[in-house]
C-alpha cells in the first residue's frame, strides 16, 4: 500500500504500535534504536504523539501501512495509482 501522509495529522505512538501489530513496549524499544534520527527531527523521547515527518519516516522504516482514515484523502483520491486500482476492482468479475 502507498501511504499518502496527512501533513497536518499527528499520530500517537500507541496507534502506530497497534498498526505495526506489536506491543507498545516493543515499539518503544524500536524507537529507542532510532533516537538519533528522531532527535534530529526535534522530537522528544517523551512525546506521546508524533508529527507527520516522524510518522512518515517510521511508516517507511517499519513498513507500516496506514489505514485510509489516517491518510490525506484528497491526495489519495487524486492518485493515479489509486484510480487505476479502483478501475481494476470495478472491472473484475464478482465471486459468486
Amino acid at each position: 500500500m502507498v501511504n499518502f501522509y496527512d501533513k497536518n495529522r499527528f499520530i500517537s505512538k500507541s496507534t502506530l504500535a497497534r498498526l505495526a501489530d506489536v506491543s507498545p513496549r516493543t515499539f518503544s524499544r524500536y524507537l529507542a534504536t532510532r533516537r538519533h534520527i528522531l532527535d534530529a527531527m526535534g522530537i522528544s523521547p517523551k512525546a506521546q504523539k508524533l508529527p507527520p515527518q516522524a510518522v512518515r519516516y517510521i511508516c517507511e522504516d517499519y513498513c507500516i501501512d496506514l489505514p485510509p482514515e489516517l491518510q490525506d484523502q484528497d491526495a489519495l483520491s487524486k492518485s493515479p495509482l489509486y484510480q487505476s486500482f479502483l478501475r481494476a476492482l470495478q472491472e473484475r468479475e464478482p465471486f459468486y
